[in-house]
């Protein structure tokens, strides 16, 4: 059986890349066919990262699903009052959008309707989907260790000039810490307009890669930057969260009060190197893939051998 990754409802957009490849590898290397599509594929698995905000998807993914299609969703965003996203950041333009994220958050119920599984990003986000969609199996998809997942060349220590890397979304909290770092450090901050090439040189030169909170109300972490940086020998500093995440023990984690003096202290670390190079062998034997993603295909393979009216009438 052939899995398709559908990219199609996000615009193909770069800010997805990172989660659409670790399942496409993470697939391959549990010995199934996994392709990337634009197009929802009758009569295959598709695998859909949450993001319905316009009609045309939507009617994609049902129209797909009277053809044959299959449903795997992959829930991105924490349930938290009754909408995704609800108070995580007040001040963000983005996070702040109640009407946006409602709108996911309804468009995301309907599309339960057709799906045979939802695989969601962090154990703490499993209660709030499974409170409200007890009919369809919940379950957590870790980020473990994948082959040919890092594109990233690793610089030696000498030929790095950017003391602090930082990727993503650029809300107030972010901005001050990365501001304050600024005033005496080289400090590059990417988003997800920027090209990957830029993103891969970028990286290789960094001395410090950081992963910051959203916010102070953002209870946990993105698994994704994290994954991404350990799958890249990264040397990360992460602003340690309310709940931690099981990649939390592979990086160098930082209580918020103390952030920019842990930043400080770890410019002046001689061995940035080899803490990183052990770090990522640290999390490729303890979270394989291998091992991690068989039973949620399983599983999801046992519920597709059955009919869904069967289901539905179960």
């Amino acid at each position: 059986m052939r899995f398709f990754i559908h990219s199609g409802n996000h615009n193909n957009s770069h800010g997805i890349a990172d989660t659409v490849l670790l399942l496409k590898h993470a697939l391959q290397d549990c010995g199934h066919q996994a392709a990337i599509s634009h197009c929802i594929e009758p009569k295959h698995v598709n695998l859909v990262l949450e993001h319905f905000v316009d009609e045309a998807s939507l009617r994609a993914l049902i129209d797909g699903h009277a053809a044959g299609a299959r449903y795997i969703l992959i829930g991105t965003e924490p349930i938290i009052g009754g909408t995704f996203n609800g108070g995580v950041d007040a001040s963000h333009w983005h996070y702040s959008n109640r009407a946006y994220w409602q709108l996911r958050f309804d468009a995301f119920k309907l599309a339960v309707g057709v799906a045979d599984a939802i695989w969601v990003l962090a154990e703490s986000m499993m209660d709030g989907y499974r409170e409200l969609f007890a009919h369809v199996p919940v379950r957590f998809l870790p980020h473990g260790f994948v082959n040919g997942f890092a594109t990233v060349q690793p610089r030696p220590e000498a030929e790095r000039d950017i003391d602090f890397y930082f990727s993503g979304a650029m809300t107030e909290h972010r901005q001050r810490i990365l501001a304050a770092l600024a005033r005496q450090h080289v400090v590059v901050v990417n988003n997800q307009a920027t090209p990957e090439y830029l993103r891969q040189d970028h990286v290789s030169r960094s001395k410090v890669c950081l992963s910051l909170r959203l916010s102070p109300a953002n209870r946990i972490p993105s698994v994704s930057r994290l994954h991404y940086h350990l799958q890249n020998r990264s040397f990360v500093l992460h602003e340690t969260n309310e709940l931690p995440s099981p990649l939390d023990p592979f990086v160098l984690g930082a209580p918020p009060a103390d952030l920019i003096a842990w930043a400080e202290a770890a410019l002046q670390l001689p061995d940035r190197r080899a803490i990183a190079d052990s770090s990522h062998q640290r999390f490729k034997a303890a979270l394989p893939m291998t091992t991690l993603l068989p039973p949620l295909v399983d599983e999801a393979l046992a519920r597709l051998a059955t009919p869904s009216a069967v289901r539905q009438a179960a």
